[in-house]
């Protein structure tokens, strides 16, 4: 998303824009993951994540049409909601599917799979907005947020009944 926020505050003739949008987007999730981290959830962190997942994806989309700062700000915000959950049920699903004696190593082996996700999308990024302007970067965004939750959900479906070892005991 960096990558395509500021190709997008470029085209706009604003680049010190971006930082701006940035922390549009940052406040939203400091306020998602504010309120998310308030209540106690029932539902199992899959089936959490999937949704979570699906409102990433959903939120992705308004960045594909915004045409003004504003517009952005507010489809930025949209997206920022969602990612404190994801990450917050990422560490839930880890703790709950390793032993104590491999915590670290999976935390290590998650920590690493998100910095290589995040730095081979930023590569991807970076080519579709240099081919196709800020929407290609933002299209690369949604292609992926969309996989993330058709992976989420399929997972949840899988893993009915499954809960969090915290909640069954």
């Amino acid at each position: 998303m960096q990558v395509s926020v500021t190709g997008f505050a470029v085209e706009h003739g604003a680049a010190q824009a971006a930082a701006p949008l940035y922390a549009v987007s940052n406040c939203a999730g400091l306020l998602a993951g504010w309120l998310y981290g308030l209540r106690r959830w029932r539902g199992a962190p899959q089936t959490q994540l999937a949704f979570a997942a699906i409102g990433l994806a959903v939120g992705c989309l308004p960045v594909l049409t915004a045409s003004s700062l504003p517009g952005m700000g507010l489809a930025l915000a949209a997206t920022g909601l969602a990612v404190p959950p994801i990450l917050v049920l990422s560490s839930v699903l880890t703790t709950a599917s390793v032993g104590p004696a491999a915590l670290t190593q999976a935390f290590i082996r998650l920590n690493s799979a998100s910095a290589a996700g995040s730095a081979g999308a930023a590569a991807m990024a970076r080519h579709a907005v240099d081919v196709y302007g800020a929407r290609g970067g933002f299209a690369v965004a949604a292609a992926a947020t969309s996989a993330m939750a058709v992976l989420a959900s399929a997972h949840a479906r899988a893993g009915r009944g499954v809960r969090d070892s915290r909640q069954s005991a």
